[in-house]
């Protein structure tokens, strides 16, 4: 991209987009995950300690690496959604400069759903493996020329997450089949993605017996499989219920459908089939990752639209890499226009729920950490211990000056523990009881919930009902906030005897 006009245009669609995802994360409020890698790398004090904590996390770790340092300057969490807006605004220029679509189909892309707001407001890691990924696009026409670079920025997109590896090692098996016979000649590129996927290894074997693989035991083998096909539909038919607030994570199709949609995402395997017809080189990526990706639900069964936007930006990529594989075929009028009309079907689909999201996202809470954190401020409660009963106090931690305390682990904490075995599904009475076992250390506390306790207190405390947080786009993150006093019972004094004469 040489052309004057197009650099202007270039550099007017990242300013764009960087102002757009500015206004979006200062009403963009932390969920979990999010505050749990903030707090995650702010509270460890050291490497080796970050590492530590990891453990049981089933991911790489260059994202924590990356906050680690941020958080040596700073503990204001907003630290982390700067960077991360300017790694995805770094992301939309090389997309923007490098890849070989027209100006609409980009600015679509760079504004639909996952670019826009799951991959951009949401501050994860998932947008560094799109950056490295759409680096080594960048080179995909001098690929041979510069392997060594290419398999560099491949195994860096793998130790991000593992639907990266499973796309990463779909474009290094293409590359390996196209030059088979000289395969020895990109020995060193070889041995770097080797060397990645070796630190891929020893970073994930921690969290091999983790809480994440022990959840498919129980799950029926068509669900298993049915799983994938769900993901790839949401992934491209994207299509959040915005019926209600708590959109996110949702479709409104299968909200009304289960099975269709699966019969639907097992039918859609069919449209790379229509959209490379006889391009060999594009539909062996194309399936090699989707049967990478299916694959990974199958093991996982983890179920959330980022990891079903990685279909999504599989036809991205495979579009992407096509326009490198066509030159030698004949072109069918009709069969290209079909072709085009799916393509910006989709992605005029994408661009609609993505302004949609980001709609809601500005003007209603994402989850309720920063809303208990003002409450608390305004009514000068600030100084009060924060209770909570386990992960909840994560997501309000990064906007306290203080650690809540979870009744769950009974100590100070931020972070939430994946792999403790905590029991959240308790009466009120057994939480009552919790309740007043810690009033036996503080006798007066603020106790945060998304349950809405309607059991009868015990002699011992009063728990008074101080307000009901409004509705977030998070489901159960609109908390209760309560005051918890211990009730003092004085004795009642002897009556003294009087003798009768």
């Amino acid at each position: 991209m040489n052309h004057p006009a197009e650099q202007k245009h270039v550099i007017f669609i990242t300013l764009l987009y960087f102002t757009i995802s500015l206004l979006g994360i200062l009403h963009h409020e932390l969920w979990l995950d999010e505050a749990h890698h903030w707090l995650m790398a702010l509270d460890s004090h050291s490497f080796s300690e970050l590492f530590y904590n990891m453990r049981h996390e089933g991911h790489p770790m260059l994202w924590n690496i990356l906050l680690f340092l941020l958080t040596r300057i700073t503990d204001n969490p907003f630290g982390m959604q700067l960077l991360h807006i300017v790694l995805s605004t770094l992301t939309v220029n090389i997309f923007l400069r490098k890849s070989p679509f027209s100006t609409l189909f980009k600015v679509l892309f760079v504004f639909g759903y996952f670019m826009l707001f799951e991959y951009n407001l949401i501050s994860r890691n998932y947008i560094l493996g799109l950056l490295f990924l759409f680096l080594a696009l960048g080179l995909y026409r001098q690929r041979k020329e510069k392997f060594l670079l290419y398999a560099f920025w491949l195994a860096l997109a793998a130790n991000i997450h593992l639907i990266f590896t499973v796309i990463s090692l779909a474009l290094l098996f293409l590359f390996s089949i196209e030059n088979k016979k000289n395969i020895l000649r990109y020995t060193s590129g070889y041995l770097v993605f080797a060397a990645g996927l070796v630190l891929l290894v020893l970073q994930l074997f921690p969290s091999i017996d983790s809480i994440f693989l022990t959840r498919i035991q129980d799950v029926p083998l068509y669900e298993r499989f049915s799983k994938g096909f769900i993901s790839l539909f949401k992934g491209l038919v994207t299509i959040p219920d915005f019926r209600t607030i708590h959109f996110w994570n949702s479709n409104l199709l299968i909200n009304y459908s289960k099975p269709i949609s699966a019969i639907i995402g097992l039918l859609l395997y069919g449209l790379p089939l229509l959209l490379f017809y006889k391009r060999k080189a594009t539909l062996l990526f194309t399936y090699t990752a989707l049967f990478g990706v299916q694959c990974f639900f199958f093991i996982t069964q983890l179920g959330a639209t980022r990891f079903d936007g990685i279909n999504f930006i599989i036809l991205i990529i495979a579009l992407w890499i096509d326009h490198y594989h066509v030159y030698r075929i004949r072109n069918n009028i009709n069969r290209d226009f079909a072709r085009r009309t799916i393509l910006y079907l989709l992605l005029m689909l994408q661009f609609s729920s993505g302004l949609i999201a980001y709609m809601y996202d500005y003007w209603k809470p994402f989850s309720s950490g920063k809303q208990v954190a003002t409450f608390l401020a305004q009514q000068r409660l600030s100084n009060m211990e924060t209770v909570t009963q386990f992960c909840e106090g994560t997501i309000i931690a990064p906007y306290l000056d203080k650690r809540p305390f979870f009744l769950c682990t009974n100590r100070k904490q931020g972070l939430c523990n994946w792999e403790q075995n905590c029991n959240t599904a308790i009466t009120d009475s057994q939480l009552i009881t919790l309740l007043a076992a810690h009033s036996e250390q503080n006798s007066d506390f603020l106790f945060i919930s998304a349950r809405n306790i309607t059991g009868k207190p015990e002699n011992t405390i009063a728990i008074k009902k101080l307000t009901h947080l409004p509705p977030c786009i998070v489901r159960s993150t609109n908390y209760y906030i309560y005051r918890v006093t211990r009730i003092i019972i004085k004795p009642i004094p002897h009556e003294k005897t009087i003798a009768r004469f």
